[in-house]
């Protein structure tokens, strides 16, 4: 059983101005705790003509436990660049080594299928000491499995049985709205952050026979509370009828 603690009465976090980077949309929002701050890093949205839209990365303050958050500046913190063109998007920000690491997603092309523009986004990784300034790996982490333009989002890290563990999820590039082709999820392990080995037969979850998860699975987020590791996730039509929540067998480490 779950208890409502608190609603909040408005967003916690204010749309962009205009022409900023964040005019049109924020999605999602990926926390930390950083000494009396907590840091928020989030996707901003910007509508565009030739295809639906763009995304960059921008980064956001609390300092009353997150119930209010001010923005830390009006561009955002990980940008557009030659190698990353368009679509950095879900940010998961994790603290390991006394320094910051934001996985993300970024576009590598757009397709065109059925008169719609499809966007093609890999997994990547980003490092920085004070979490605004940030060196980008430039470089794919996560290798294609079910085709060359799978497009991979929600990279989600966490420490475990002295390894590092992601769970992500994926689908084909075109006609991914159905079962066949929709959403699944991943898993890669790795010793140093940067090199994955990704093996999706340990993902642990999959869609159900029946029911609001039946077609797919994506957006995982995986926590550990009370000695148990959990993973929330998005169902059918990338989350409409909310989320689930699916607890592991066993320990990570075991994975």
């Amino acid at each position: 059983m779950f208890k409502i603690i608190r609603i909040s009465e408005r967003p916690v976090l204010e749309l962009g101005g205009l022409g900023e980077f964040d005019q049109f949309g924020t999605y999602p929002i990926s926390v930390a705790r950083d000494g009396d701050l907590i840091r928020a890093y989030y996707a901003g949205w910007t509508r565009c003509e030739s295809v639906p839209f763009n995304v960059g990365i921008g980064l956001a303050l609390s300092t009353d436990e997150g119930r209010t958050f001010s923005k830390a500046g009006y561009g955002p913190v990980v940008p557009y660049s030659p190698d990353e063109p368009f679509v950095l998007s879900g940010p998961k920000i994790r603290r390991f080594n006394d320094r910051w690491y934001l996985f993300y997603i970024s576009g590598s092309k757009w397709i065109m299928a059925d008169g719609r523009a499809e966007p093609v986004y890999k997994i990547r990784l980003a490092t920085s000491e004070d979490g605004v300034h940030w060196t980008k790996a430039n470089r794919d982490l996560i290798e294609s499995v079910v085709e060359t333009d799978e497009a991979q989002a929600s990279p989600d890290v966490i420490f475990a049985g002295g390894r590092y563990h992601m769970f992500f999820c994926y689908r084909h590039s075109t006609n991914y709205r159905g079962k066949e082709k929709g959403y699944r999820i991943g898993y890669a392990s790795s010793n140093d952050l940067v090199n994955w080995q990704r093996d999706d037969s340990k993902a642990g979850l999959t869609v159900s026979d029946t029911g609001w998860d039946d077609e797919m699975v994506s957006y995982p987020h995986v926590f550990e509370l009370d000695g148990k590791t959990y993973m929330a996730y998005l169902g059918n039509q990338v989350g409409r009828n909310g989320f689930g929540l699916a607890v592991l067998d066993g320990k990570l480490g075991d994975a």
